[in-house]
């Protein structure tokens, strides 16, 4: 099962199956097919998962996570998320390959039928095949952008193991101060925009945390 659905070919291969199944007059027909390569483009450059922007500045926001470490313990997160992702997606990828040869073995039976009821099965069957084409274009696309996230949160992590000191092996060890600045941090954005429940919620957890002599290095 080492087919390849190159996804490049997504848009040409999306327009004449559109052509076949005569959906569009001429004219709608006509207008899809001239701007054939921008579509392809789209279809390759379209956002899928997180920028690196986003990641830097959204995700991994001085409010949720003030420290060095607790952006590093984020990272690790969202980048095993994304592998363990990855995995799941070439399962499934496996599985579309097998159902994909399954139909097409399916279809070439059915084209010995030559009643109507048989030409109705096997145009079934085609749109069948096809889904599942664009299914796999569609699934190595996301694959793709997976390891680009991926190779970002590792970027982010060995830029934040040189910015400070902190241990990269267990992420309790980080947790009480990190978790002191944020709860701090809610109860002044919670006073600065006048949102009393996330100033209860920063005080009580600051407050619970304190009465077992954490330090209050905050």
């Amino acid at each position: 099962m080492n087919n390849i659905i190159n996804y490049s070919t997504y848009s040409k291969k999306g327009i004449t199956k559109i052509k076949d199944t005569t959906l569009l007059n001429d004219t709608d027909l006509e207008s899809i097919s001239s701007i054939a390569n921008e579509l392809q483009r789209v279809f390759e450059v379209k956002q899928i998962f997180r920028t690196e922007t986003e990641i830097r500045y959204s995700v991994l926001n001085d409010t949720k996570f003030p420290t060095v470490a607790s952006k590093y313990w984020q990272s690790v997160r969202e980048q095993n998320l994304f592998f363990t992702e990855l995995i799941n997606l070439s399962l499934q990828y496996e599985e579309l390959q097998g159902e994909l040869e399954l139909e097409q073995a399916l279809l070439d039976e059915l084209l010995e039928d030559n009643s109507k009821i048989g030409k109705a099965k096997q145009k079934i069957k085609n749109a069948q095949i096809k889904r599942k084409e664009f299914g796999l274009m569609e699934t190595r696309l996301e694959a793709s952008d997976r390891v680009r996230e991926i190779m970002i949160w590792e970027k982010v992590k060995e830029e934040l193991k040189q910015k400070d000191d902190f241990n990269i092996d267990d992420v309790n060890e980080h947790q009480a101060v990190s978790y002191m600045r944020k709860w701090k941090n809610e109860m002044e954005l919670g006073k600065l925009t006048g949102n009393m429940d996330m100033y209860r919620n920063g005080h009580s957890q600051l407050s619970t945390i304190k009465k077992d002599n954490v330090s209050t290095e905050v």
